[in-house]
């Protein structure tokens, strides 16, 4: 299979990932027919320039990894220009703003492979993981920047959380910051994802712990003042005369 080939098997896969789960032939097959250097770099490519892909490649690292738990030579390829990206962040970001994003969402992606294949190297993620974020919300950020952060703080907060509560409650004063700013980037929309990851710091990253009517709030916008519904006002009917008897 010639790199161009490659290149259009690497986009169909990530329109596929959207209908259900890549058959894990698919993967053997991209592990057989090139090599680490060449499979990584267009890899890499297709993260950049697509932001589906980077949970696909994480899922690809995965399965070339369980296939040979001794082969590292690909995971080490794809870290390597994961760190590369990461230390020019800077010129990244200036180049493309969509490609700054898309690396640090798969960055976050290949976070958790990393840690089941090798705890020790996962390490060498967190201080990118937190740096990124920094940038994406202090960096003069535009609203998609805003965006990619709340989504992935709502994906990861609990990991970062875990990994370090006293950066993390930084990033909660910023966005808190960011809800009472009049920048123009801080849409509605954002505050109403701000006020969701707020929730699920204060109520210890669980969904299942936030308050239904906060839930309620972050989708429509709107507190709903109606009280709840009770079991003894369920088909409640009337009988006899509703006249005072007094």
């Amino acid at each position: 299979m010639n790199e161009e080939k490659l290149r259009s098997l690497f986009a169909s896969l990530a329109t596929l990932t959207q209908q259900g789960p890549i058959p894990v032939q698919a993967y053997s097959m991209l592990a057989k027919q090139h090599s680490v250097e060449v499979l990584a770099e267009h890899m890499r490519l297709r993260w950049l320039a697509d932001g589906r892909f980077g949970p696909l490649a994480a899922n690809i690292l995965m399965h070339i990894h369980k296939a040979d738990t001794k082969d590292i030579s690909l995971s080490s390829n794809v870290l390597a220009l994961l760190l590369n990206d990461y230390r020019n962040r800077l010129e990244v970001r200036n180049d493309s703003r969509l490609m700054f994003r898309n690396s640090v969402k798969t960055l976050f992606a290949m976070y958790p492979v990393y840690v089941k294949m090798d705890e020790c190297v996962s390490k060498c993620f967190i201080k990118p993981m937190f740096s990124c974020i920094d940038s994406l919300i202090d960096d003069s950020p535009d609203t998609d920047d805003l965006e990619t952060a709340g989504i992935l703080l709502s994906e990861y907060g609990k990991t970062l959380h875990d990994l370090n509560a006293y950066l993390v409650e930084r990033i909660i004063v910023k966005l808190r910051l960011k809800l009472v700013s009049d920048e123009e980037c801080v849409t509605k929309h954002i505050r109403q994802i701000f006020l969701h990851i707020y929730d699920l710091w204060a109520f210890g990253w669980s969904e299942l712990n936030v308050p239904e009517c906060l839930s309620t709030l972050h989708a429509t916008g709107k507190l709903s003042i109606d009280g709840p519904m009770r079991k003894n006002d369920i088909n409640k009917k009337d009988f006899g005369s509703k006249e005072s008897i007094i």
